[in-house]
């Protein structure tokens, strides 16, 4: 998964390596701190790589982080989406 940021039709923003592999973390239903065991980090700094997710992709919770990760794998139907 590549999460390219678009605003006015041009790339601002992607998601660092670590943001996605935290993102596809949250997307399998793990914790803070069992995706701090996984990457070998760090609760904190799972908390501060979740806020940069949630700022560039303007969203504000885990529910709506996994959504994205899903349909961006197409895991979810074009008709799922609200």
């Amino acid at each position: 998964m590549r999460t390219l940021i678009h605003r006015d039709g041009q790339i601002v923003e992607a998601l660092t390596h670590r943001e996605e592999e935290i993102a596809e973390q949250v997307a399998r239903g793990l914790s803070n701190r069992q995706i701090a065991a996984v990457c070998g980090i760090s609760p904190e700094t799972v908390k501060r790589h979740l806020a940069s997710i949630y700022s560039k992709l303007a969203m504000r919770g885990r529910v709506g982080l996994a959504i994205h990760v899903l349909r961006t794998r197409g895991a979810l139907e074009t008709s799922m989406q609200s």
